[in-house]
């Protein structure tokens, strides 16, 4: 059978053969590069413990110019539970291109900084649901929103079960892996026919957690007795030996686990958190504060 296409689709994928990847979206998060093109990244954990922070700082990252430490490229992004402010996104972006600045002893005046925040939401598309019927709608049309703007690069959705309890109903139960497996199929088929990348938010509660395994990883430890206790509480699907495979659905490459730290020192005065980071090849953790400014990573 063959295939039919419109221009607007020949144009888009010749061009995303022609465009090359971003060779890494965050050292922290991704320290062997990527995520590559296709690919689905989740980032779940408990209530406050970072999601949608975590949201924002990866937004400023690709949209941002290459000099303020950014990828200048385009991202589409769905708001479903209405967590997101966008002001918290322009004090993200403010932090990200002083801190660029800093090493090259070079000073941003307030005015500059307001043209590059400007600049770089160009390169947004918001997608704000507020109702099962609008985020169903919205999926439909992620097809042609990617056409239309070719230089979108990356989808992320906080989060992606916002509507779950709406649509299983008394008289339409559905599993919450079932829902689950469907969005997951959705979005794999989205990237590789668009070349994108999608990264969705997800509460720890949600699903079996057998979904998904990496079996096989390495743990990047640094000797803390911190990041044991870490993995010892993690998921145990994200644990074992062999090869990261899916049981339910299109494989997930990269999960990101945020959890509150508890913390044994009452004169901490910053709630910390830490991030179990697991790939096909790799699994690490890293530990972050939570401020005004955004995400701060702990060394």
């Amino acid at each position: 059978m063959c295939e039919v296409e419109t221009g607007a689709q020949i144009v888009h994928r010749i061009s995303s053969r022609l465009t090359s990847t971003v060779a890494c979206l965050d050292p922290v998060l991704f320290p062997a590069g990527g995520p590559a093109k296709g690919e689905l990244v989740e980032i779940t954990g408990e209530s406050n413990c970072g999601k949608s922070c975590l949201v924002l700082e990866l937004i400023a990252k690709i949209i941002l110019p290459v000099d303020c430490g950014g990828h200048a490229t385009g991202a589409v992004f769905m708001d479903c539970d209405n967590n997101v402010n966008m002001m918290r996104l322009l004090t993200v972006m403010e932090k990200q291109i002083i801190n660029c600045s800093m090493p090259s002893n070079q000073r941003v005046d307030r005015e500059a900084i307001k043209s590059i925040q400007e600049q770089s939401l160009q390169r947004l598309t918001i997608i704000k649901c507020c109702t099962l019927d609008e985020f169903e709608f919205s999926l439909f049309t992620l097809n042609d929103v990617f056409i239309r703007n070719p230089v979108n690069a990356f989808l992320l959705i906080d989060s992606i079960v916002a509507f779950y309890w709406n649509k299983c109903t008394e008289k339409n139960l559905i599993r919450m892996d079932t829902f689950l497996k469907s969005l997951h199929t959705r979005l794999k088929k989205l990237c590789q026919d668009r070349g994108a990348v999608a990264i969705f938010t997800k509460p720890s509660y949600f699903g079996s957690g057998r979904d998904s395994a990496f079996e096989g990883a390495d743990l990047q430890q640094t000797g803390s007795t911190s990041e044991a206790a870490v993995l010892a509480h993690s998921s145990s699907s994200y644990v074992g030996g062999g090869e990261f495979s899916s049981k339910s659905g299109p494989t997930i490459e990269h999960r990101i686990e945020l959890a509150e730290v508890v913390s044994h020192t009452p004169n901490d005065e910053d709630q910390k958190f830490n991030a179990f980071i697991s790939s096909k090849d790799q699994q690490r953790i890293r530990f972050f504060v939570i401020d005004k400014y955004g995400i701060n990573w702990l060394q």
